[in-house]
C-alpha cells in the first residue's frame, strides 16, 4: 500500500468544508485540541466547535485531514493511501511502507452496572467517552480500539501515524 502526504495550497477554508469536498465515503471521526479545550475522538456528526485549533484531525478508513496551528498560521495536510485528492493539494511525501494496526484506547467497563460509553481512568483521573458502548462481561474482554496506519520512510523510520477509525473489540 502506497502512503502519501499532501499539503493544501488553496485559500483558507473551514476544515469541515474541506473534508466534505474530499467526498469521504464511510463513517468519519474527529478529535482536536486548542489552548482551552481538548476533544477526544468522536463521530463526526454535523459541525465542529468553533476553536483556535492547535491540532484538529478528521478521519475515516480512507484518509485523515490534519490541521496544525503554527505561529498564527494553519497548515492543512492530507494523509491518504493510494487515492489522489482533487483540488488544490500538493504532494509532499510518499512512503512505500504502510502498515495498519490497532491501539487500545479503553479497557473493560466497571463490573457493576450495565452498558456504558463513559469509562473512568484511575491512573489519569478523567472520564473518557468515545461514544462506543461496552457492556461488562465475565467471559469476554471488551476494548475500545483505534485503527491506525503507520507511514514508514525508506530507512523504516516511523514518520506519521494516521487515524483510520474507532470501534470496539471483544475477545
Amino acid at each position: 500500500m502506497q502512503a502519501k502526504v499532501y499539503r493544501y495550497t488553496g485559500e483558507a477554508t473551514a476544515p469541515i468544508e474541506l473534508w466534505r469536498s474530499l467526498n469521504p465515503q464511510g463513517n468519519a471521526w474527529w478529535f482536536g485540541w486548542s489552548e482551552t479545550a481538548m476533544y477526544l475522538p468522536q463521530p463526526l456528526n454535523g459541525d465542529l466547535p468553533n476553536a483556535d485549533w492547535e491540532r484538529l484531525s478528521l478521519f475515516n478508513c480512507k484518509a485523515e485531514l490534519r490541521l496544525l496551528g503554527r505561529r498564527g498560521k494553519s497548515v492543512i495536510m492530507l494523509l491518504i493511501e493510494d487515492d489522489e485528492p482533487r483540488g488544490e493539494w500538493r504532494l509532499c511525501e510518499e512512503y512505500s511502507q504502510c502498515k495498519c494496526a490497532q491501539h487500545i484506547l479503553l479497557g473493560d467497563p466497571p463490573a457493576s452496572g450495565g452498558e456504558t460509553s463513559l469509562l473512568l481512568d484511575v491512573a489519569y483521573p478523567a472520564v473518557f467517552d468515545y461514544g462506543i458502548a461496552l457492556a461488562p462481561s465475565a467471559d469476554r474482554r471488551n476494548r475500545v480500539i483505534a485503527h491506525v496506519c503507520y507511514y514508514y520512510d525508506a530507512e523504516h523510520r516511523l514518520r506519521y501515524v494516521r487515524y483510520a477509525g474507532i470501534d470496539s473489540k471483544s475477545w
